[in-house]
């Protein structure tokens, strides 16, 4: 009898199974990770916005700028944080960033570009970039996977300048002459900088009351007064295609009028410091395509 219930006992304790090597008695999760406790653990993954379209001009001429569209979704969001990055795809070149700030989710957005925005020319990868609900990221294999790539292509040369006519032959026109009649030095000359623009033509020191002259034939167009600058002045049209421009002119020595025809070396005014003139000298310009009529106007260096 006693042999009986030893040897029950012994198998009572063959069917008690051992205690958990973990603290608290929980078993180790099965490799596959699918099941614990009983219960099938989820692997779908959050709830992440997606761009249901994402375009972007692929090509364009500076200064133009792209064309960009965005729709994004996400569940749950009103808003989404979006902005648009231009990455050059050369060891040189600046990053371009476009901020579209809140989007709404599910209405397609057409970007407007900040004034000034600039994009060199270059070939670039463009990545969208979204923080939505949660903080959740775009997710790009989804739908528009967010990246796409432009072209930039450098703006077309401007064009050349036309050429500046012809002077007219000397024998059609007759003989020329030195627009101040006296002894003479020479001043500030054509380029010479000055504040915020540049010097346009060449003074001509001269004692004040010296004769200024008709340099060739033509036709006088405007005389007037320019206190703070020019003062006195007078402008020829020359029958060689240039015009003349005669500044600083002694106050009441001016001898001609608008319209009025002249001849080499006929008399306009007399050398003076009117206007913005430290001393006497007379300011002389010669000018192609007229002067100031247009954006084809242009001084020369008279010399």
């Amino acid at each position: 009898m006693l042999g009986a219930v030893a040897s029950m006992a012994a198998l009572g304790a063959l069917l008690v199974p051992a205690a958990s090597a973990t603290a608290g008695g929980t078993p180790a999760p099965s490799p596959s990770g699918g099941q614990e406790f009983g219960g099938f653990v989820s692997a779908s993954a959050p709830n992440r916005p997606v761009a249901t379209r994402f375009s972007v001009t692929r090509s364009v001429r500076a200064p133009a700028l792209p064309r960009v569209t965005v729709r994004i979704a996400q569940r749950g969001a009103r808003t989404v944080a979006t902005r648009v990055v231009f990455l050059p795809q050369t060891e040189t070149g600046a990053i371009v960033r476009l901020d579209l700030g809140r989007v709404r989710v599910g209405r397609t957005v057409r970007a407007t570009w900040p004034a000034g925005t600039q994009i060199a020319p270059g070939s670039y990868l463009v990545r969208l970039h979204v923080k939505g609900r949660g903080n959740t990221v775009l997710a790009r294999t989804a739908h528009s996977s967010g990246r796409t790539t432009l072209v930039v292509r450098a703006p077309k040369p401007a064009p050349a300048p036309a050429p500046a006519p012809p002077p007219v032959p000397q024998a059609a026109t007759g003989d020329h002459a030195f627009p101040v009649a006296g002894p003479h030095t020479y001043g500030d000359g054509f380029g010479e900088p000055r504040k915020g623009y540049s010097h346009q033509g060449q003074d001509v020191l001269a004692p004040e009351g010296t004769p200024v002259v008709a340099p060739v034939a033509g036709t006088i167009t405007s005389t007037d007064n320019q206190p703070r600058a020019a003062g006195y002045y007078i402008v020829e049209k020359g029958a060689d295609g240039h015009d003349f421009f005669f500044a600083h002119c002694q106050e009441g020595s001016t001898a001609v009028k608008a319209g009025d025809v002249v001849t080499p070396g006929q008399a306009l005014c007399r050398v003076g410091h009117t206007g913005d003139a430290a001393g006497p000298h007379l300011h002389f310009e010669v000018w192609v395509n007229g002067w100031r009529t247009g954006s084809s106007s242009a001084p020369i260096d008279p010399l």
